[in-house]
């Protein structure tokens, strides 16, 4: 190993984390995404040694919405394909998320006797609602079997155990309702941006104006790109979005900019300007896990309040590597105030380099261990081609194992 730069300190990583997290007084804020559902562990059916996630990852989610489009017939089977490769031609990862929207698009560009990817506008709309109606099935698993030791558990159990003077908000761009059922197993008293006690409705308002939403000590849940739970109905003439049971229409996730009314738009508008005007607050917080950073409005919005507030930090925890030439590297490196915690590698400072290989203190629990790996080319400070080395290894980014540590710090 070079001796000329030295490799990050998990350790110190890992203090001021538990430092920014146990300060009363600090606005903090978590960012959520697929991978705190896929955390999840179930046992497979007839197999009870071996588990499967509740809730797959994006990954996963996408290739189940193609065997449904599949199962429409070949010409469904041929436009997938299509769609597929116009993203990857757009530089897009082609998921779920980026072909459902890519959908909506062309149905809101199609006329009555066109076709785009061999589809009608009749064709894409039966498309459209296929891949909906399967993300809200996948999203919508029976939870009576879940047990109190799963991770959404863990952390809604450390907010009831502490105490602050803002608000914890929680960000997700998960459509399915872990976090909710979590937080009232625990009775922790919760905000969504919705009010009313018949059939609750969506009041933008209470997001703008302090005074007219529930006290600090209320949680602050903001579903941002929609949930199972939500249905849009009319009323007097009126479209308004509501709360209710769970369905499997799923007609309200995934926001589509280019075809959605302002009423469809208003949760989602309404919850950006809430994040953009969390991290515009002094010395504000905000923890990212389950997130691949592949959503380049939210991506925006983040690195751009950062470069204006160098007082706010954020804290992405990575359940992988991340590609050298990914936006998350590039952005992360030229702004201080984010820090990257990888299984491997970190990005502190600015600066990427590999965790160094020290033994473990007692409070960093589970969340790191000693490696052997093999360098094989000097791509990150701190390491010499071809030298297989020691190197530490960071678990955080496991939203099971984050989980873990954040019970650890009110237990021990």
């Amino acid at each position: 190993m070079s001796s000329e730069q030295p490799l990050h300190d998990a350790q110190k990583t890992v203090a001021d984390l538990r430092d920014h997290l146990a300060r009363h007084d600090k606005p903090i804020a978590f960012f959520f995404g697929a991978g705190t559902s896929s955390a999840v562990q179930v046992p497979i059916p007839g197999e009870p040694e071996k588990t499967q996630s509740l809730i797959p990852a994006v990954a996963g989610l996408t290739k189940l919405c193609q065997e449904g489009a599949d199962a429409l017939g070949q010409k469904f089977k041929d436009a997938w394909i299509s769609i597929v490769k116009q993203c990857e031609e757009n530089g897009q990862d082609p998921n779920v998320e980026t072909i459902l929207s890519r959908i909506r698009m062309m149905l809101n560009a199609i006329g009555n006797a066109d076709t785009l990817s061999g589809l009608n506008k009749g064709e894409l709309t039966i498309l459209e609602e296929s891949v909906r109606k399967t993300i809200a099935k996948i999203v919508s698993p029976d939870l009576s079997t879940v047990t109190d030791e799963l991770p959404h558990r863990k952390f809604s159990r450390w907010l009831s155990k502490t105490s602050r003077q803002n608000s914890v908000e929680i960000f997700t761009v998960n459509y399915d309702v872990l976090f909710e059922d979590s937080l009232e197993a625990e009775r922790i008293p919760t905000f969504d941006g919705f009010v009313g006690c018949y059939r609750p409705f969506f009041h933008p308002d209470a997001l703008r104006r302090l005074e007219t939403a529930p006290g600090t000590n209320w949680t602050r849940l903001w579903k941002m790109h929609g949930s199972v739970t939500w249905r849009r109905i009319e009323q007097d003439g009126r479209y308004r979005v509501i709360r209710g049971e769970p369905n499997l229409v799923g007609e309200m996730i995934f926001p589509s900019f280019q075809k959605y009314d302002e009423s469809r738009l208003q949760p989602y508008s309404a919850f950006t300007d809430r994040l953009s005007r969390f991290l515009e607050q002094d010395d504000a917080l905000l923890i990212v896990a389950g997130f691949s950073f592949s959503d380049e409005h939210i991506n925006n919005l983040i690195f751009e309040t950062l470069e204006n507030r160098p007082r706010t930090h954020v804290y992405a925890l990575q359940f992988g590597e991340i590609p050298e030439d990914s936006d998350l590297v590039s952005r992360a490196k030229q702004r201080s105030n984010m820090i990257v915690i990888g299984p491997e590698t970190g990005i502190v400072g600015g600066c990427r380099a590999r965790w160094a290989p020290i033994e473990s203190p007692s409070f960093m629990g589970d969340i790191f261990e000693l490696k052997e790996v093999e360098a094989v080319g000097a791509e990150f400070v701190g390491e010499e081609a071809g030298e297989p080395t020691k190197s530490g290894y960071m678990k955080i980014g496991d939203f099971s194992v984050f989980c873990d540590f954040l019970e650890a710090m009110t237990t021990g």
